[in-house]
């Protein structure tokens, strides 16, 4: 699924609905980790929420193999207080396996109404499944500069730029698959890299921190090694993507993955994706402004969300539900630019119009 939409319009909040419910369901996550790792309840709540008391509410549904999971949390906040569950439910093909919250437990102890039952061990027993369903969910938007060095790095910075830590990832690895891993890789880019030869894995002796190493051919017998500081932007952005994709079968987030590489690059994007999808029957979820990604005729547009700004927030359509670009796709036009026109803001020329003379 590609995810669109002009700027500010939720793009980024709509993946992160995921990694929230994600970050409460891991071992070391939680409700009160993944409040505070967005800087409180007030954070993740809609600008077109009223008052003081504001609510939040949650519902997925998921085919894990032949079982149809459905969990819906809703919950309450106040400044500087914890995020508290007005509500919590978890079905199994249509029948609820846990006892609708608040509970009798819950309303002895109202202290209880911190935590959900999705995070703790010992309540989610009969939808572990689930629990490790959202757990496993994996969001990528590698930033460059932040995976090139982390010293220094605030907080909030590395956790605007999930996937920052591949080159760590990669680094843990057994040496069998890690090798395995960056063949693959590899052999890619040296498709899309010119010169590109080889990539290894070092580790600096006296810290222990990893680097990852690539050669490039040249005049010299040998060429020459360059490691992640020393890469493009783009080059190192690319090589973040390639491991994302072919890491794991489970789903799989990707922010705005075109930004830094070439057009030619971009183009292959979607076959990629649906390849690797496809491969290890993984979902993948895809923000974008990218028309020339959008283009690709191996799209359907029953595969695009489009976000919509309205007065009371934002509404996600489907783009085949758009007669005008349902029409222009069954007459062939580049869906891209369907989409594009769509999601164009309203008198954006006037941008340019208005600048100081």
């Amino acid at each position: 699924m590609f995810v669109v939409g002009p700027n500010a319009s939720g793009k980024t909040n709509f993946l992160d609905a995921f990694t929230f419910l994600s970050d409460i369901a891991k071992p070391q996550g939680g409700l009160a980790r993944a409040v505070e790792a967005r800087r409180g309840f007030r954070r993740i709540t809609s600008l077109h929420a009223h008052g003081s008391g504001r609510r939040l509410k949650l519902e997925v549904r998921l085919r894990i193999g032949s079982n149809e999971w459905g969990y819906q949390i809703a919950l309450s906040g106040r400044k500087n207080q914890p995020a508290l569950v007005e509500s919590e439910t978890v079905l199994k093909n249509g029948q609820s396996v846990m006892s609708e919250r608040p509970n009798p437990t819950d309303k002895k102890d109202p202290r209880l109404l911190q935590q959900t039952h999705l995070e703790q061990v010992s309540q989610n027993a009969p939808f572990r499944e689930l629990a490790d369903a959202l757990a496993s969910v994996d969001i990528v938007h590698v930033i460059p500069q932040v995976a090139k060095s982390t010293s220094g790095t605030n907080e909030d910075t590395l956790r605007n730029s999930t996937g920052f830590d591949f080159i760590e990832r990669l680094a843990t690895l057994p040496k069998k698959k890690q090798r395995g891993s960056l063949n693959r890789i590899q052999a890619l880019l040296k498709v899309a890299v010119p010169q590109f030869s080889r990539l290894e894995i070092t580790r600096e002796k006296s810290s222990g921190r990893p680097h990852l190493e690539a050669a490039f051919e040249h005049w010299r017998l040998y060429g020459s090694w360059q490691n992640e500081q020393e890469f493009s932007d783009g080059t190192l952005r690319l090589i973040g993507l390639l491991w994302a994709i072919l890491d794991g079968d489970n789903p799989l987030l990707l922010e705005e993955p075109e930004l830094s590489l070439h057009e030619e690059v971009v183009k292959q994007l979607p076959r990629m994706l649906a390849k690797a999808g496809l491969m290890k029957d993984r979902q993948i979820i895809v923000s974008t402004h990218s028309e020339v990604m959008l283009n690709d005729r191996g799209i359907d547009p029953r595969e695009i969300i489009v976000l919509v700004p309205t007065a009371q927030g934002t509404e996600a359509r489907l783009a085949s539900n758009d007669p005008g670009v349902l029409r222009g796709a069954m007459a062939r036009l580049p869906l891209g630019s369907l989409v594009s026109a769509v999601t164009r803001p309203a008198g954006i020329e006037q941008l340019s119009l208005s600048f100081p003379k």
